[in-house]
């Protein structure tokens, strides 16, 4: 990100992964940065990724004020306990946030 001011800009990042491979780390560390550069972040989780859903890092995420989404029907087919601060959406607010952002990072 360079350095530059991101005031304004919107992102998302998606990840559909299972943990063992690390994107939700990548995508949390890109998160944090983008937000800490001013931009407004959002993080869709769904398939196997919706395992983080339950974590106290995706509440720390919602906490400092990154948008945090778990697909629910993923959520509730894999009985997933939400994590305080964490929204459940569809694929509906999927698709509503690509449609905002200026920028979609997908780890899928």
């Amino acid at each position: 990100m360079g350095g530059r001011a991101l005031n304004g800009r919107r992102l998302v990042f998606i990840v559909s992964t299972e943990p063992e491979r690390g994107d939700f780390e990548r995508a949390e560390r890109l998160a944090r940065a983008a937000h800490a550069r001013g931009a407004d972040v959002s993080l869709f989780l769904m398939d196997h990724a919706v395992a983080w859903g339950a974590t106290e890092r995706t509440s720390r995420l919602a906490e400092d004020g990154i948008d945090v989404v778990l697909c629910g029907t993923n959520s509730g087919q894999r009985r997933v306990n939400i994590a305080p601060g964490v929204l459940v959406g569809s694929q509906d607010d999927h698709a509503a946030l690509v449609h905002r952002a200026d920028r979609v990072v997908a780890f899928t």
